[in-house]
């Protein structure tokens, strides 16, 4: 949500943009009944993890509330903090704004929640709040483009399981937002531009100390630049923060692998003790679909699952080297963790990926395990991956939602015939849809150029000539059932 922010801060600082608990990919805190005291006390112990030395805050909204509590809390780790509409709503406000606010979203197995969802963003952009549909109640806004619904959409998507007890805690912080400015002893700026609609509550700070000061914009023009202006004031001493690939030995683990090609989005399980295997998924789609098979073999290995160039979470890259690059990135994944050597299993579009590692670095890969083995088809490399394009009644969610869920029936997923439908049972449940989706989506405008590749890629042949042991998994992916062959078969 920060981006603007990020990227120019980021121009003069090494900037740290942590999500929220329970929201982006932080984890959530346990509990229903969060105070925003909680909310500081986790990301204060992150600062510290990360070996952040004394630093300005920088915060808007929820991120204002946290950030005041940052500096009345751990004043020694805050050199100055800039708020941006800081919440303080009265009690009576509180009430009759968020009583129904914060709704659920419970995934529909027919995909319906993707339309109310979007729906409801549209209105969060015409009325404050949302539910109420009331003229007296509009914001003074020009209609929303699809990108400014797009980009909230996507944000609730990755937090609507665990979001309402932190916002709740945001938006209730009210009378503890005063008490906080009036407890306050480190250098300030409280601001907020005239369309915000917490403009009105910088009249309700208590009397500031000297270092501290509000700063009212009359329009967002300028915003960022002045921001910057504010940040720069407190800046705090230069100090790069240890940095290492590993991760601790863990049952679950997310994060990011520095590849020669940027980024790479991987999934680990199990233990790094144990024997390693490197899983590669099936496109469209990214790692998130082989989590139950990972969790299967889990148990007795050390399971890695990255996300292809340019799908989920992974950085993209253009042109024909693609699948190269891709393979790059598993050799980088494998480095990252310290792991010499290693077996592969590989479904569909993750064949081509594999192909192009074993032309690469087959001594370091113990044996190969492909399933749905592709063949090159030029009339499936224009169908397997169509466009995503943003719309205003944000059909290309449902346009995701139906890809995946057809490709649970249909191999490959666009050919409704009777020859194309899968003989293995497919998962339609509503919660595993949705998550499949929202991951997609992520590398929506790039998650096309890897399946489209692999598509036409001579995977059989690549494999003719090297000394590693190849072997052909039965069935059309990989599954639990399947994985835990697999477990059988390296054991044996």
């Amino acid at each position: 949500m920060l981006m603007d922010e990020i990227t120019v801060c980021a121009r003069n600082f090494t900037v740290f943009a942590l999500d929220t608990p329970g929201f982006g990919y932080s984890d959530a805190l346990p509990g229903e009944a969060l105070t925003v005291t909680d909310l500081a006390g986790a990301t204060v112990q992150a600062m510290r993890a990360l070996a952040l030395p004394p630093c300005p805050v920088y915060g808007t909204h929820t991120g204002a509330a946290i950030a005041i509590e940052l500096g009345v809390g751990c004043p020694d780790q805050i050199t100055g903090l800039v708020m941006e509409g800081l919440p303080a709503f009265t009690g009576a406000e509180i009430e009759e704004l968020f009583g129904n606010y914060f709704a659920p979203m419970v995934p529909d197995p027919l995909g319906g929640h993707l339309v109310n969802t979007w729906m409801r963003f549209r209105d969060q952009f015409t009325w404050f709040p949302w539910p109420s549909r009331d003229v007296r109640r509009l914001n003074a806004l020009d209609r929303p483009s699809p990108a400014d619904i797009d980009l909230w959409v996507t944000m609730f998507y990755r937090s609507c399981k665990n979001y309402r007890p932190a916002y709740r805690a945001a938006c209730r912080y009210g009378e503890a937002a005063l008490r906080a400015a009036a407890a306050l002893r480190v250098p300030a700026v409280y601001m907020a531009t005239a369309e915000d609609m917490l403009f009105p509550h910088l009249d309700r700070l208590p009397p500031l100390r000297p270092a501290q000061r509000i700063e009212r914009l009359e329009t967002g023009q300028g915003k960022i630049a002045a921001i910057l202006g504010f940040v720069r004031e407190f800046a705090g001493r230069a100090l790069a923060p240890p940095h290492t690939q590993a991760w601790p030995g863990m049952e679950k683990k997310r994060g990011f692998v520095d590849g020669p090609d940027g980024q790479i989005f991987v999934r680990r399980y199990g233990k790094a003790a144990n024997p390693p295997i490197i899983l590669l998924h099936d496109a469209p789609g990214t790692g998130l679909a082989l989590e139950d098979a990972a969790i299967a073999l889990a148990a007795t290995h050390d399971v890695i699952v990255p996300d292809h160039p340019g799908c989920g979470l992974t950085d993209a890259l253009e042109g024909d080297a693609i699948l190269d690059a891709a393979g790059r990135n598993v050799l980088a994944v494998a480095d990252g963790f310290g792991i010499e050597t290693f077996s592969i299993a590989a479904a569909g579009c993750g064949t081509a990926v594999a192909a192009y590692v074993a032309c690469a670095a087959s001594p370091r890969v113990n044996r190969f395990m492909l399933a749905d083995v592709m063949a090159p088809d030029e009339e499936q490399a224009q169908k397997i991956a169509p466009a995503l394009e943003r719309s205003s009644t944000g059909a290309h969610w449902v346009q995701a939602w139906l890809m995946l869920r057809d490709s649970q029936i249909y191999k490959p997923w666009f050919d409704g015939s009777i020859a194309a439908q899968r003989r293995m049972q497919g998962n339609f449940d509503a919660g595993w849809l949705h998550d499949q989706t929202v991951a997609l989506m992520e590398g929506r405008a790039s998650y096309h150029l890897l399946p489209r590749a692999a598509a036409i890629c001579p995977v059989a042949g690549m494999f003719g000539a090297i000394g590693v042991p190849v072997f052909s998994l039965p069935g059309d992916g990989l599954s639990t059932d399947l994985a835990m062959e697999i477990r059988h078969d390296i054991d044996a």
